[in-house]
């Protein structure tokens, strides 16, 4: 499989159009052999551990098909909402039928700011390549939706390296005391590693902020 992160594959659009051919299989495609990604599970596992409480308000952002959010309804959280700004995976989110709102937006534009939550959390959403959303999402997100925590990114910890990542923007929401990093918590084995990676274990890495 060629590197995602490769300038010849890096533009929103051919991205968001592979989604949208692939909406209706995306669910199958992330479960393959060849892929075999369980991010999904792995994160609501992480929400589930710190959280008693089934009745937040979570926000599954750039949620897909909304397999992070159908992994948290699973462990009985109920109240949740999704957003992304592919219409087609998000069509197949909403027939889900388990978001109470669902929205198209890409990045936090399209996010009502009425709207408040007490976790953001995002599965595969920002460092896979340039055309992901990024951090500098971050602060509109939870700063916008008085969010008191968020969960980002079963990712191999080697992509949060890449100088594309925009760390500058966390580092200065932490130095402003806007968020508190917690610990990291690494697992291995979130999806089956690609030929060209070093890593053989796929260990990824789950970041946690309190806002």
């Amino acid at each position: 499989m060629r590197d995602s992160r490769d300038n010849g594959t890096d533009e929103f659009d051919a991205q968001q159009a592979i989604y949208s051919k692939y909406a209706h299989q995306y669910d199958d495609l992330v479960h393959s052999e060849c892929e075999q990604y369980v991010g999904f599970q792995l994160l609501a596992n992480a929400i589930n551990d710190d959280f008693a409480d089934k009745d937040l308000r979570i926000l599954d952002f750039g949620s897909g098909t909304g397999l992070l959010g159908l992994h948290l309804h699973n462990r009985n959280f109920k109240n949740l909402d999704a957003s992304d700004c592919n219409e087609g995976l998000l069509q197949v989110a909403k027939d889900r039928g388990i978001f109470k709102n669902i929205y198209n937006s890409r990045g936090a534009s399209g996010l009502p700011t009425e709207r408040v939550y007490d976790v953001i959390a995002s599965s595969g959403v920002f460092f896979l390549s340039k055309s992901h959303p990024l951090l500098r999402y971050v602060p509109r997100a939870t700063e916008d939706r008085e969010a008191r925590w968020s969960y980002h990114d079963p990712h191999q910890e080697s992509y949060l390296s890449q100088e594309y990542c925009q760390w500058d923007i966390v580092n200065e929401m932490l130095r402003k005391n806007v968020l508190q990093e917690l610990e990291r918590v690494f697992i291995p084995g979130y999806r089956k590693p690609f030929d060209y990676e070093e890593d053989r274990l796929s260990m990824c890495v789950i970041l946690r902020y309190k806002v």
